[in-house]
């Protein structure tokens, strides 16, 4: 009688075991190359639709999206007839909103003025109530826009994702192609690099050792310009002091310190 040895899990016995085994010895290699061009391709993302994507992008429908474009364009055309909003910068800032204390407040003041008409002397109390009707119609036109304009984004993103993991995954190949000496690679390599360098951001707050530095500089004939130290609070101890500082390569910059305490 002999004894047959248990059926392990990495023993493939299948098709389906034999690629799985395959896969996870792809993902164990320690070729550098290999894990630059399998980076995020064993990832499962899910869609909307709950289908998992592989990184298989198909192009939209260019007649339905073209369509759809139209539509918009056509509302867009139509509502800009029949609706005053022409309206610059400085006139939106000026007009009141409606949120929920005004808009009941509006509300309270129509029914009231329809009962009480001889209070409502400078306006028509039926042109309050359009403005009513119309600030209503507008708010749902615009929560179905905001619906679909995320709608819209959402699939954006889901493309402009795919987009930047191919990108990541070209440029992770090229450039470990580059470090083991490929000129081709080397040289798309340094075409893409700068898009991953960010530029240093120039300090333009004046420090308190930097004001002491150019008001030293002042008093000795040095250097131009200009100091203003400002006293924000009226504290002789404690409060703020804002500082101007002309001195600094001929620009105006502002320092608030906080808790700067003057000594006698």
């Amino acid at each position: 009688m002999t004894n047959k040895k248990p059926e392990s899990k990495n023993n493939p016995t299948s098709a389906k075991d034999k690629a799985q085994a395959s896969n996870r010895k792809a993902n164990n290699t320690t070729d550098k190359t290999a894990l630059a061009a399998n980076s995020g391709r064993n990832e499962k993302k899910l869609l909307p639709s709950g289908v998992v994507d592989e990184y298989k992008v198909d192009l939209l429908p260019l007649g339905d999206l073209e369509q759809i474009r139209e539509y918009i364009q056509d509302a867009w055309d139509l509502f800009t007839k029949i609706a005053d909003n022409n309206l610059t910068p400085v006139q939106r800032r000026r007009k009141i909103g409606a949120g929920v204390r005004n808009y009941g407040f509006i509300e309270k003041v129509a029914d009231l003025a329809e009962a009480n008409p001889q209070y409502a002397q400078f306006f028509d109390p039926n042109d309050l109530r359009n403005a009513i009707m119309n600030f209503d119609l507008c708010r749902n036109v615009a929560v179905q826009l905001q619906s679909y304009l995320r709608d819209v984004t959402n699939t954006m993103l889901i493309y402009s994702n795919e987009g930047f993991i191919m990108s990541s995954m070209f440029y992770n190949t090229v450039k470990e192609m580059s470090r083991r000496g490929d000129s081709t690679a080397n040289s798309l390599f340094r075409t893409l690099q700068p898009f991953f360098k960010r530029p240093r951001r120039p300090n333009t707050k004046t420090t308190m050792k930097q004001a002491e530095h150019d008001f030293e500089g002042l008093l000795k004939g040095t250097k131009e310009g200009s100091i203003l130290i400002e006293n924000i609070g009226p504290k002789i101890t404690g409060g703020e002091r804002k500082i101007i500082d002309n001195v600094r390569k001929g620009s105006l910059t502002v320092k608030e310190q906080e808790n700067f305490k003057e000594t006698e």
